[in-house]
């Protein structure tokens, strides 16, 4: 275990219940990549969740540049990515259960999140997709987030080793409002895009990348799947991670837990 990892374990110390991220990722996207696959069988058709949830898994890279951003160090008692080590401006730790908790937990936030919204556009048709998505989708995910970073924070599972504006405190770290409110911003316009429909059911990024013109069957539901990923990609990287890395590397500072 290098110093680093050592200063970590010192400061977090074990932490709880750590088969909840751990075993309990694993079972929770192994469940939703099943019901992907009954669903598309079944309907012919990628179901909303099931991109959502390929686009959040391939997109588990962008957290350990964030967190570097942030100075989010995790407890090293979490097993951890086999194939990558400590890198320039990442994390040093980095658990082995991200792309899964990625990838279940956007999988099933976001689209709930996109029928709630268009329910209440159904009810509120005045009222356009975008604000409402604002509305509903953005306090909702602060709300949440707030209240899990905090109670993981508080778990030991990771910390903030520099903290940037007002931040709740706790025995094993401290918890910055910053990062909550980017990412409550990011599910406001994530839900706005994907709230959208065209008249054969088409979302906004599937129509500007070409879907509606291939053919119904395999290349279609690949072409809906890649367009699913790059809009994740991007939109999280800009709204999330690009904050971060720039914030930090202009106007940040040492830290022993993430150098």
């Amino acid at each position: 275990m290098s110093a680093t990892q050592l200063a970590n374990a010192s400061q977090m110390g074990e932490p709880v219940n750590p088969w909840m991220m751990e075993t309990g990722s694993f079972c929770i996207w192994g469940a939703l990549l099943l019901l992907t696959l009954i669903w598309t069988l079944k309907d012919k058709r990628l179901p909303l969740f099931g991109l959502v949830l390929i686009a959040a898994t391939s997109s588990f890279w962008q957290e350990f540049f964030g967190d570097w951003g942030a100075y989010v160090a995790w407890n090293p008692a979490f097993a951890r990515l086999p194939f990558w080590g400590e890198m320039a401006y990442t994390t040093p730790v980095k658990p082995l259960f991200i792309p899964f908790s990625w990838g279940w937990w956007f999988a099933i936030s976001i689209p709930l999140l996109v029928a709630l919204t268009r329910w209440l556009h159904g009810k509120f048709p005045t009222l356009s997709i975008p604000l409402i998505a604002m509305a509903t989708a953005f306090p909702l995910y602060l709300v949440y987030q707030i209240n899990v970073e905090g109670s993981s924070v508080a778990n030991g599972w990771w910390t903030y080793d520099v903290v940037i504006g007002p931040a709740l405190e706790s025995e094993k770290g401290r918890l910055p409002l910053l990062f909550p409110l980017l990412i409550g911003l990011w599910a406001g316009l994530f839900v706005a895009i994907l709230g959208k429909r065209d008249a054969n059911g088409f979302m906004p990024h599937e129509v500007r990348m070409g879907v509606p013109v291939k053919a119904a069957g395999l290349s279609r539901e690949l072409a809906r799947l890649w367009a699913m990923i790059v809009v994740f990609q991007i939109t999280f990287f800009v709204v999330n991670i690009a904050p971060a890395l720039i914030g930090r590397t202009l106007f940040g500072g040492p830290s022993l837990l993430v150098p």
